[in-house]
């Protein structure tokens, strides 16, 4: 599983550094999504080849949560005054979300019938 977990890292340092060496405006860590996706949708990896830390990562996804809330709170000051803008943007930007995943995941359901 080991294994499984360096790959998978090796994956998004790779998005990292082609994306430091290119002066990209993509962040790295999409760039390494997009390299994951291209490689399982082309079946050069296998789903199972990493599959077990996939599922780690995937079920303790609240601890990667965590740095970016804590610095929330150390920054209450700043975002007193701003709280509707703030609940705003954060619901019309979570149903762009919903919505643009409803219609790539019902694309993707489509082309594969």
């Amino acid at each position: 599983m080991i294994v499984q977990f360096l790959f998978i890292f090796g994956i998004t340092y790779l998005g990292e550094l082609i994306s430091t060496l290119f002066s990209l405006q993509i962040p790295g860590t999409i760039l390494g999504m997009l390299i994951m996706f291209f490689l399982l949708s082309t079946g050069i990896i296998k789903v199972k080849q990493i599959e077990k830390a996939a599922n780690i990562l995937l079920l303790n996804m609240a601890i990667f949560f965590l740095p970016p809330g804590i610095k929330l709170v150390d920054s209450l000051d700043i975002l007193k005054g701003n709280w509707l803008k703030l609940i705003l943007i954060a619901v019309t930007t979570t149903l762009i979300t919903m919505v643009v995943t409803g219609k790539v995941v019902d694309f993707f359901i489509r082309r594969k019938k």
